[in-house]
Order: C-alpha cells, then structure tokens, then sequence
C-alpha cells in the first residue's frame, strides 16, 4: 500500500486519439484514479482549433467532463491536450494529447437561383431559372435522387461534387415540389439523415424598381393609338379596362408600388369614381368633365388633378396623351396632399385552383382585344386591334398574370349638353358573372361587392372564394 501511494495519479478519457466521427455537440470526458482539483483540470486543459467551453465536476473530484459552449465544426480535427499537473494530495498526473475528427452529417446547406437568391419552402423563381443545390460535404452523385413532382431531375455537378445545378429552362409555369430519394450519401459513406422536400414554383416577376405607397394610386390611362405603349403598366397590381366614349376603352390602372414612370394620363369616367371607393385610394387625373365632376359630388372619391411638380408632359408623345408622372410624384402626392387617408393594401395571393378548361386564347370583343398565353412565363399577352400591348418603360410586351372579364349592367346616360352626348356608366355594385383565366386554364364563377368602400370579391362556381394573384391582373369590364 505505502508503495502503490507513491505512484503517479493516472487519467484514462472516452476518446481514443485517432477517434473518427465524434459527435459535435459530445463531451470529452476525464477519469483520475485519485482526487483532483476541478480549477486545476481547467487550467490544464486546452483544444485546438480553439472553443469556448467549460469543465465540470460529473462524480466528486474524480471524473470531469469538458463540455464546448456550442458546437463543434463538422468534419474537422482537433487537438486535446491536458498538461501535467498534480493531484489533492500533491501527487503528479502525467498530461496527454489526444486528436479526433469529428463527423459530419450530409446536407443541403441552401439551394440558390440567378445572382445567389435564397429559394425557400414558399417561394419561387422566374421562367428559365438555374437552381443550384449546395452541400457541407462532397456527394456521391449517383446516390443523390432528386424529382421534381414525379420526373427525374437531371443535375449537373461541379467537378467537387460539392454542389449541382438545375436549369428550369422550358419548364412549363407553376408549382414545382422537389423531393429526394433515400439512400443519397457522401463520399466517406455518411447518409443524408431525415427527408427533403423544396416546394416552389415557376412564375414571371416584374424586377423594375418601384415605390411602395401607403394606399393605392388609381391612374387613368388612354387607350387610344396615340397613347400606344403606356409607360408603368406592368408594374400595377389591377389594370381595369372599360369603354369610354366613341368605342375607345380607358384604363384604371391600380398601384400599390408605383414604378419610375406612369402615363400618358387621361380624364376620369364614372366607373373611375367607383373604383376610387371600392380600393380605398387615391384617383390621379387630367381635367374632368362637368357630368363626371357633378357625379363626384354625390359620389365623391379623392382626386388628384393635374398639378405642377407632379405631374408633366413630355415632347415624345402628342399632345394631349404627354401627361405623365414619375412614381416618386406619385408618392409625393400621396403624401403631401392625402397624408389621412388610411393604409390599405390590395390583398394578393397565389390561387391554388384546378379544374378548369383549356384557355390557351381568350377573345374580348367588345374591347377589340385578343389574349394569348404562354406556358413558359406562365402568362398573358395582349393584343388590341392587332397591337400588342407592351409597357414602354421596361420595353417589353405585357405579362398579364391573371385575366378576368367582369360582366355587369351597361348604361348610356344623356350628358344634357344639348348634342345628344352620351356617356358609359357601369354597375359595380350589385354583382355579377364573371369570367376568370389563370395558367391557361379558364374558369366560370361570378363578382361580388360586398362592402361598397372595399375591393371586389370573385368566386368561383363551385363556390370557393379567387384570390387574385402577384402580378398584374387585367379586368375587361364588360356588358
């Protein structure tokens, strides 16, 4: 006994030097066959590469456990070391160093699309995108089985198999859901652990810079040959289309985020008033006649009227379609003049709908116009008299998400001036059929107006509420 108490104080630990696939969040535990102080096996002890951590007493003053504040890299190797130092009673403890590698679990870190944007569970990404799918390791690429719905996906891998690119070129618009094969694994042998499933979709954004508004700008636009292509179209949220005087149809063009340059603009209608009250917002303006200015007296809606430093006219377009606006005038306006009206925002969201019946052209006749859609943007082109409508602004044809034909009752009101001038008055109020065309797919159902100062609601004939989708959405009102 006398002889084994003058031998040193020995230490034995859970890790093996050399060990492979320690956990990242695992202890390193210490075992001496004799009390030690706790401060002295915290002063001996160090890890490299360094991490914060701390020492703790497990059983007495014989077995300790270092615990990392967070943890630890994947697939790295570390350096343990526990100086020499002495026991409770003085007796000396040999120090030690010991390595180990700590695992690594196989993922996909993110998966990004043009320009290094994060693609989420929700989101989506424009027609032709490249997704690529990035890993914390190198992947055996045959193992990794990825389909998008129930294809194949066909992936090409960096020369590190460390990530793989998709390309969505000539993928049809609309949801996409992403799913992965068990069995994917990476090149040491570790399995990607759990499910993975990504669902997103195709669709066409408008990425010209706009500015966000506190209520909606209704801006009426001509639609005249002259007024051929309006600037800012595409940028609004509801563009409706109604025959004005003479067979020539005038747009309401509605703006939650107005975009550098709007116009030309034009005189409002009855039915502009309308919509002023049904989306809460102001109504931007040039001039207006004496029947339209004495039915806002009894229908009033906030007006704003062609004014100098907001709006202006421009030398490339003929007068009297040259009045434009930029979209910070628009904010401005909002601001300076109708800074109490309340916040509101058209409610927007992607519809899930099927069903429907095939709606590849669409023809509105009483407003001359023919709509084609394109499954690869997943949208509607225009056409009216034969002219395709593009917006100026971005220079290129619009890309109408979704369409809708609003029937309701038409009226010709006798102005009274004395020439037999008449002019269209539209119900918005009472309700009506409706036409709705989404991804190519046409709809029967019908339109509501509920609350005679909020939007309009569209259901669909089996009776389930339309939400309008992001993007711009063109209403043909018509008889």
């Amino acid at each position: 006994m006398a002889y084994e108490n003058t031998l040193p104080t020995t230490l034995s630990t859970n890790l093996q030097n050399g060990a492979k696939d320690v956990p990242i969040y695992g202890r390193i535990l210490f075992t001496f066959s004799r009390p030690v102080a706790q401060a002295a096996v915290q002063a001996a002890f160090s890890i490299t590469p360094t991490v914060e951590g701390s020492v703790s007493s497990v059983s007495g003053q014989t077995d300790y456990a270092w615990s990392p504040a967070k943890q630890l890299v994947e697939l790295t190797t570390y350096t343990v070391n526990l100086k020499s130092l002495v026991d409770a009673g003085n007796r000396p403890v040999r120090g030690a160093r010991w390595t180990f590698t700590t695992i690594i679990v196989p993922r996909i870190t993110s998966v990004t699309t043009t320009g290094g944007a994060i693609v989420t569970d929700g989101s989506d990404v424009d027609p032709g995108s490249i997704l690529t799918f990035n890993f914390n390791d190198a992947i055996v690429p045959e193992t990794f089985k990825l389909t998008a719905g129930a294809s194949p996906t066909a992936l090409r891998w960096a020369g590190d198999d460390r990530s793989a690119t998709l390309s969505l070129a000539g993928v049809a618009s609309g949801p996409i859901d992403f799913t992965l094969s068990p069995g994917a694994r990476d090149q040491t042998g570790h399995f990607l652990t759990g499910t993975y499933g990504l669902s997103t979709g195709v669709y066409y954004h408008d990425h010209e810079q706009t500015v966000a508004l506190k209520y909606p700008a209704l801006v009426q636009i001509p639609n005249d040959e002259l007024a051929w292509n309006q600037d800012g179209l595409q940028a609004a949220g509801i563009v409706f289309e109604y025959l004005a005087e003479g067979g020539i149809t005038r747009l309401t063009a509605i703006y939650d985020n107005a975009p550098a340059l709007i116009g030309p603009m034009r005189s409002s209608r009855f039915i502009s008033l309308k919509l002023g009250r049904h989306y809460k917002g102001l109504l931007f303006q040039s001039g207006e006649s004496q029947a339209t200015l004495a039915r806002a007296a009894s229908d009033p809606t906030p007006q704003f009227f062609d004014t100098f430093g907001y709006q202006f006219r421009i030398d490339n377009r003929y007068a009297p379609d040259n009045l434009m606006i930029k979209g910070a005038g628009v904010n401005a306006a909002e601001s300076n003049y109708f800074s109490r009206i309340p916040a509101f925002i058209i409610p927007k969201a992607r519809p899930d709908i099927t069903n429907g019946t095939g709606a590849l052209s669409v023809s509105v006749s009483e407003h001359y116009s023919v709509y084609h859609y394109d499954p690869i943007t997943g949208t509607y082109s225009k056409t009216e008299s034969g002219h395709q409508f593009s917006d100026a602004g971005i220079g290129q044809r619009l890309h109408i998400e979704m369409l809708i034909t609003l029937h309701t009752h038409e009226s010709l009101l006798n102005i009274g001036d004395g020439h037999g001038s008449y002019i269209h008055d539209f119900n918005l109020d009472s309700g009506g059929a409706a036409d709705f065309y989404y991804k190519g797919q046409g709809y029967k159902g019908y339109w509501k107006a509920p609350d005679s100062h909020g939007p309009l609601t569209f259901i669909l004939g089996n009776g389930l509420p339309l939400t309008l989708p992001p993007g711009l959405v063109w209403i043909d009102v018509t008889a």
